[in-house]
């Protein structure tokens, strides 16, 4: 594991750290570990609508920039007393990636007196409150497991950021957050620059450190474009005649799928639960097929759900949709 140090570059977008993940995972030959240092932006998952997740209101009075990666997992409100981290690997198995470089983080801060641990789907814990979430992605190259981590985080924007425009729950969500998680800097004597300089040392190996060359720099520039760009950030409402929502213990999804004469001709998935690999491919099964329970049984053998979705089983997805999903008007 070796670090790359980017503070020469200040503060930046995350559309920046996005282009630099992708840029590592498909040119390093070795892991590399590094950190993002913020404004106040939003980051939504992969999957998820923008309208249903972000209040655009409050997030506009703030200054909040507005970005998506491509990793799954609910919408983030990063500001100033933040910071995020990425791990790049060769390793593509999300079990031992979640656990060998979360595991790096813990033992990193356990040796500045914080009983940390992992607990759920990808949260870092302490004092029984979550103060890092943490998601993932895959290609043939590669992974990366990437998270945020609370020092002096505005909870209250927080929520406000990630919450409908309703002070009703908005109240309840400020109570709740301040319940469920907890900022890290009240319990060190490091400076939050201190704190990003510590782990950027202790986790590489013999403090390997290395920097960004300018070509490496321009590539980067390119690769960032595709993340400003509004279809990626916004994307687009999926047309459906039908739709189907549910919560599962591994994350939140919504299925919408549009069908003329029982043929489905679009099936798009939405929601806040972590991917392995990206849906396209396992969207693109459906089309053409029969929108009937056994067409879609015989879709999932050959494409098995939880090799695109974490945890989640291929009888959850066919309960949800054939047994309590609804129609609705055709968009």
């Amino acid at each position: 594991m070796k670090s790359l140090n980017l503070k020469s570059y200040g503060k930046n977008e995350i559309s920046f750290y996005l282009a630099v993940e992708e840029y590592l995972l498909n040119t390093c030959q070795e892991d590399v570990f590094f950190l993002w240092d913020l404004s106040k932006s939003i980051i939504i998952g992969r999957n998820q609508l923008l309208a249903a997740e972000v209040n655009l209101d409050y997030a506009n009075k703030l200054g909040a920039k507005i970005y998506r990666r491509p990793s799954g997992g609910g919408a983030i409100f990063a500001d100033e007393g933040c910071f995020m981290f990425s791990f790049v690997s060769k390793t593509i198995a999300k079990e031992e990636a979640f656990k060998k470089y979360l595991d790096l983080m813990v033992d990193a801060l356990k040796e500045l007196n914080l009983d940390v641990y992992f607990s759920g789907r990808n949260d870092l814990m302490f004092m029984g409150k979550k103060f890092s979430g943490n998601a993932y992605y895959q290609n043939k190259n590669g992974s990366v497991l990437h998270g945020t981590f609370l020092f002096d985080t505005n909870l209250e924007h927080l929520v406000r950021a990630i919450t409908p425009d309703n002070e009703k729950f908005i109240s309840k969500g400020i109570k709740s957050v301040s319940e469920r998680v907890i900022n890290i800097g009240e319990y060190l004597t490091m400076t939050q620059s201190e704190l990003m300089e510590y782990l950027l040392t202790k986790i590489s190996e013999n403090k390997k450190m290395f920097c960004l060359s300018e070509s490496d720099y321009q590539q980067i520039k390119q690769l960032e474009k595709k993340y400003k760009e509004p279809f990626w950030i916004y994307g687009q409402d999926p047309p459906f005649t039908f739709q189907s929502e549910k919560r599962f213990p591994w994350g939140k999804i919504a299925v919408y799928i549009d069908v003329k004469k029982n043929k489905v001709r679009s099936l798009d998935i939405r929601g806040d639960f972590l991917i392995v690999s990206d849906l396209e491919e396992f969207k693109k099964a459906f089309i053409g097929k029969d929108f009937t329970y056994q067409a879609f049984q015989t879709v999932l053998l050959k494409n098995n759900i939880d090799e695109y979705i974490m945890n989640s089983t291929n009888n959850q997805f066919l309960h949800f949709i054939f047994e309590e999903g609804n129609y609705g008007e055709h968009s």
